[in-house]
């Protein structure tokens, strides 16, 4: 197993190591492998020590990067995330019941920008920040009129927002290939609504913006999350009785993204 020692991650793995299993976690410090997903170093040093506290074998993934400051958002969000998943792919081959999922987020149903999406699942890391700082400076893909004001906030959630949205499409196009589908693994996604974390105190901590969200989540006592409650879906999306699921986007938002789109799917 594979998530990060805060928020979410945290949760997971206590999740998980109460329940018999063994993770290897990953972050930036105070972690099992140490490794930042944002550089080619960084990933070579996940798949390297995942590889030999595991002895070559895992059973399951779950690719948690998430977050960081918008100047890697694309880095760490996208390329990371895809990095930890094929990195560490071979390492399934030997499992008997080989998982894997990828943490995604409602940030994902914001409109997304054509061509900064394309140009992360054509693999260019290097194109990719180049073409989303030309988002920036067209004002994103949730601009209104003509030259709006700089919005740091703003841009910050395009950048997320368009690199969660680039994850979906890849795991999607990835979870029937020979490689995965084919060798018995499924890969599917979870997009999290607002979950009570560090990473969400930026809503949650100011009573205007907690509330305007709350009134989105249909569902009652469900708005803010706790983390324990991801922990088990993505608990179950690795476990063997998931035999069957693979290539799915689920929402575990409380009815965030039901309101949003309402009846249509696209």
């Amino acid at each position: 197993m594979l998530p990060r020692v805060s928020g979410i991650g945290a949760a997971t793995t206590r999740y998980l190591r109460e329940r018999g299993g063994r993770v290897i976690a990953c972050d930036l410090h105070d972690a099992d492998v140490i490794g930042d997903l944002t550089t080619a170093e960084g990933r070579s040093a996940l798949v390297d020590g995942v590889t030999r506290l595991s002895g070559g074998s895992i059973d399951a993934i779950i690719a948690n990067a998430g977050g960081g400051p918008p100047e890697t958002s694309l880095s760490l969000n996208f390329f990371g995330a895809v990095a930890t998943l094929e990195g560490l792919r071979p390492l399934l081959e030997a499992s008997a019941a080989p998982r894997a999922v990828a943490v995604s987020s409602i940030a994902s149903l914001r409109p997304p920008y054509a061509p900064l999406v394309e140009v992360c699942l054509s693999m260019d890391e290097s194109a990719a920040i180049t073409t989303a700082k030309s988002m920036i400076a067209e004002g994103g893909p949730t601009r209104t009129g003509r030259n709006p004001p700089p919005d740091d906030a703003r841009a910050a959630l395009d950048l997320y927002g368009n690199a969660k949205h680039a994850l979906q499409r890849w795991c999607r196009r990835a979870a029937g290939t020979p490689q995965w589908a084919g060798a018995g693994v499924p890969l599917n996604v979870i997009a999290l609504g607002f979950f009570d974390t560090p990473a969400a105190a930026y809503v949650l901590s100011d009573p205007d913006n907690r509330a305007a969200m709350g009134r989105m989540v249909p569902m009652r006592g469900a708005y803010p999350g706790r983390p324990e409650e991801a922990a088990a879906i993505l608990a179950w999306c690795v476990s063997p009785e998931n035999s069957q699921m693979t290539g799915q986007i689920l929402y575990v938002d409380g009815g965030f993204e039901c309101v949003a789109r309402g009846e249509h799917c696209k």
